[in-house]
């Protein structure tokens, strides 16, 4: 596991700080890959906006995706969601 800088920390964080941005990482993490058609029929948002959240969840790299003919499959990247989790620990209270 790589470890995380405070810059990429913080874009984690403000990616999952949007609300349809957080929907779409955890729809997609409750199942092992997911294809945009199922994300769009659940979402009430516009493609181009769908398109637009999986791209910044992309470019951090919470997410990673798979070309299968015309169709697109997301799946997250579970190493760096636990390398997020793991930077927050350390700066989190040592009990609570």
């Amino acid at each position: 596991m790589q470890k995380m800088t405070d810059e990429e920390v913080a874009q984690i964080g403000k990616a999952l700080g949007d609300p349809n941005r957080l929907a779409i990482y955890t729809q997609i993490a409750q199942r092992d890959e997911l294809f945009c058609g199922e994300m769009h029929a659940k979402h009430v948002i516009s493609a181009p906006t769908l398109s637009h959240h999986l791209k910044v969840l992309t470019d951090i790299g919470l997410i990673t995706s798979r070309k299968d003919g015309l169709n697109v499959y997301y799946r997250v990247v579970p190493d760096r969601f636990a390398a997020y989790l793991k930077y927050l620990a350390k700066i989190g209270p040592k009990s609570l």
